[in-house]
């Protein structure tokens, strides 16, 4: 595992593997087929290890405040350390799209899928018993709650600082309230009812162009991730020879870096909110914009794909292009901050109203990474402007209720 997080799927051999442990290749091979079942054991091993340690949920009867059950668990949860390395790499392998099956691929979605349906069934108890479409509600509960653990292997929080307390009561509330917007709509609308489709329009590109080989390039990390970019699989994808390339890059890491400017120019322009508040302080309906704009912009090997899969490496030679988006996102973040202290601006203490923007924002941007990953990962897919207007309205009336002191995140100390 130390392996592949540091190399990634296709870096790693069963070579580096023989010299890392100093046991011999006939000795891999009597318990492993190959470098794909070596890998998926290892995938298989940490979580069964991590798990058998982790508290279940469902061990703990529901109480009456479904909001403070959900802070108690999300407390007690692992932090993106070390022991969740192993869950970065299966979520490359997952945001990933190969041609052919991978083993370690199939094994994670398969123990993240087993993840989804234990919190979907803790969920499930605290819904009403006459409700209907409570399947649905409750997996897709499971999946906000999963992918919000998943946001911090994405390694941004370290940039933010925030106090683990308040912010895991703010995520709890927005969780809560989230639910019960759940039931509400339910009351209205098939929960799994889908969009129709729109026909994607296509710009044709000349033949040899620059383009064919950018997109090419795209292809194969969306397959195999960022380590598995070589020259011959790229012009293989493109139907190209080598020589055709060269005239537009000088090297595959000048290719891969035309990609990683690409996807940091596609995650800066999902993140751009206005700063004027409604005159009836209603915000939600920006903040319902903005998440849209997001989650409609993400197709499958689109911008914000390929970026999720960047800020999931950890290859020395992708390196500087993480640090650039993470600089983009950050940079996002600030600006997002501001737009919340614009919100919040009823609050006449300035230090409140700051330390409320950073918090909603910490907030409202897992809410929004967590949809991405599911979105890119699970089988089931959701309404984009059904999973912008929950977590939009969510937002909004966890603010007012902070805002009127019915909800207390003890930010006093900050």
């Amino acid at each position: 595992m130390r392996l592949v997080i540091s190399h990634g799927y296709a870096g790693t051999t069963l070579a580096m593997v023989r010299r890392a442990t100093g046991v011999s290749a006939s000795s891999i091979y009597w318990h492993f087929a190959n470098k794909e079942s070596l890998i998926a054991a290892a995938l298989e091993h940490a979580y069964r290890t991590q798990a058998s340690r982790l508290p279940n949920w469902l061990d703990t009867p529901p109480s009456q405040m479904r909001r403070d059950d959900l802070y108690a668990e999300l407390i007690r949860s692992p932090s993106a350390g070390v022991s969740m390395e192993y869950w970065r790499v299966g979520l490359q392998l997952a945001v990933s799209r190969p041609q052919e099956p991978i083993l370690a691929r199939d094994r994670f979605l398969q123990i993240r899928r087993e993840s989804v349906e234990w919190l979907a069934q803790w969920w499930e108890r605290t819904l009403p018993a006459e409700m209907e479409q409570k399947d649905l509600a409750s997996d897709l509960l499971g999946q906000l709650t999963v992918g919000i653990r998943e946001c911090e292997v994405l390694n941004l929080y370290e940039l933010r600082r925030l106090e683990a307390k308040p912010l895991n009561k703010l995520i709890a509330a927005c969780l809560d309230e989230i639910a019960i917007c759940i039931v509400e709509t339910a009351a209205e609308r098939p929960l799994d009812a889908l969009p129709m489709a729109q026909e994607q329009t296509h710009v044709a590109t000349p033949d040899g162009s620059r383009e064919i080989f950018v997109r090419a390039t795209k292809d194969v990390i969306m397959e195999l991730g960022y380590d598995g970019v070589t020259i011959a699989r790229v012009c293989e994808k493109a139907g190209l020879p080598a020589s055709s390339l060269y005239w537009f890059f000088k090297d595959k890491d000048e290719l891969i870096a035309t990609v990683i400017e690409e996807a940091c120019q596609g995650w800066a322009s999902t993140r751009k909110l206005s700063h004027l508040r409604p005159a009836d302080g209603d915000w939600s309906v920006l903040n319902r914009n903005y998440i849209l704009a997001a989650l409609d912009g993400s197709p499958g090997g689109g911008v914000l794909a390929l970026g999720l899969l960047l800020l999931l490496q950890r290859s020395d030679h992708v390196y500087a292009g993480r640090q650039e988006l993470e600089l983009v996102m950050q940079d996002a973040f600030e600006v997002t901050v501001l737009w919340f202290r614009e919100m919040f601006s009823p609050i006449s203490e300035e230090h409140m109203r700051s330390d409320l923007a950073r918090y909603f924002t910490e907030c409202f941007f897992r809410l929004l990474e967590s949809s991405l990953l599911n979105k890119q990962v699970e089988d089931r897919v959701w309404d984009p402007a059904m999973l912008a207007d929950l977590i939009s309205t969510a937002l909004y009336r966890v603010a007012c209720k902070v805002q009127d002191g019915s909800t207390v995140l003890d930010l006093a100390h900050q």
